[in-house]
């Protein structure tokens, strides 16, 4: 099993693997945890008209998202696990729009199969690609220059078979992360220090799996790992 990092907004094809988008600070934190509150599905958009145009054809759809870390003016919540994980959303559906993670996954539909994942369910998935055993295996930190992100695939990569980091460096890298600092700020109502905490944990083996697909429009939905 082929095994590579890469780091963007555009990774490569893949059509005999299974990618995997890597969004730790923050939004496949709190896709994880709208999941565990009841949410079923996930529809990723790349912008906020996108965003409004799905929530007319499903006005039953909640909003989550962010620009430049903050929440997105008309929607129900912010990019925030910690908020999230507070909210009311049994059998509800989300529409997410966020700069680093969706944009990653949108454009990772040249593969055969996609998972997505923060730190929180990294465990979980790397188990999920072990027991599926595909040819290659793309560990996409979707961050641009985010280290939260790299640490997370470089644990994975270990996970896997590869050079790799325990998962209390990951955690640590992952507090210290420039993404992170401004959450620990206090500057900003709207950035918690506890979306960090959050980010900087793992749900261990048996956390569940998020998965992409993408017909007929991009959608991420949960399930139990191998």
């Amino acid at each position: 099993m082929q095994v590579e990092i890469v780091q963007g907004h555009f990774p490569p094809a893949n059509p005999r693997g299974i990618t995997v988008v890597i969004d730790v600070i923050r939004a496949f934190t709190t896709s994880y945890h709208a999941f565990l509150r009841g949410v079923h599905t996930i529809w990723p958009v790349a912008n906020r008209p996108d965003a409004f145009a799905l929530q007319r054809e499903k006005p039953m759809a909640l909003l989550a998202g962010e620009i430049e870390a903050l929440p997105i003016e008309g929607f129900d919540f912010g990019n925030s696990p910690e908020e999230i994980s507070g909210a009311e959303l049994e059998g509800r559906e989300l529409i997410l729009r966020t700069t680093n993670g969706v944009a990653a996954t949108l454009a990772a539909r040249d593969s055969a199969r996609v998972l997505v994942c923060g730190l929180v369910t990294a465990e979980a998935t790397a188990a999920a690609v072990r027991a599926a055993a595909p040819e290659k295996v793309l560990l996409v930190a979707s961050h641009p220059t985010g280290d939260e992100d790299l640490a997370c695939a470089q644990y994975m990569r270990g996970l896997l078979g590869g050079e790799g980091i325990e998962l209390e460096e990951a955690m640590r890298r992952t507090r210290e992360a420039a993404a992170a600092r401004k959450f620990f700020s206090g500057g900003n109502p709207h950035l918690r220090a506890g979306d960090i905490e959050l980010a900087a944990r793992s749900a261990g083996p048996d956390a569940p799996i998020m998965e992409v697909t993408f017909e007929p429009r991009p959608r991420i939905t949960c399930h139990p790992g191998p």
